[in-house]
């Protein structure tokens, strides 16, 4: 993610600033569940659900994710906080974001 999409008008100054933010505190986390969002603007609810979907099926131990552990290198609470963050971000109205 880049200041572009401010310029750009597809993010506010203050929600990249919180991103930018979050991935300074979890540096890895921008290669995780929520990686549409943190990397590439993505920031509208249909969004935010589906990586909020990803986080949560990330922290269960199903025989999908045994078999295919795609967030594996992420630790639990990275991907706990991805998912606050996450609903943080939902509490914003969309046209604010």
């Amino acid at each position: 993610m880049c200041q572009t999409c401010v310029v750009e008008g597809r993010l506010s100054q203050e929600t990249y600033d919180k991103i930018l933010a979050f991935c300074e505190k979890w540096d890895s986390a921008e290669f995780g569940p929520a990686h549409i969002l943190l990397s590439d603007c993505n920031v509208y609810d249909d969004d935010i659900q589906f990586c909020l979907k990803n986080a949560r099926d990330a922290l269960i131990p199903t025989d999908y994710y045994l078999d295919s552990p795609w967030y594996e290198d992420h630790e639990p609470g990275e991907i706990e906080a991805t998912i606050a963050f996450l609903e943080e971000l939902l509490e914003v109205p969309e046209d604010v974001r």
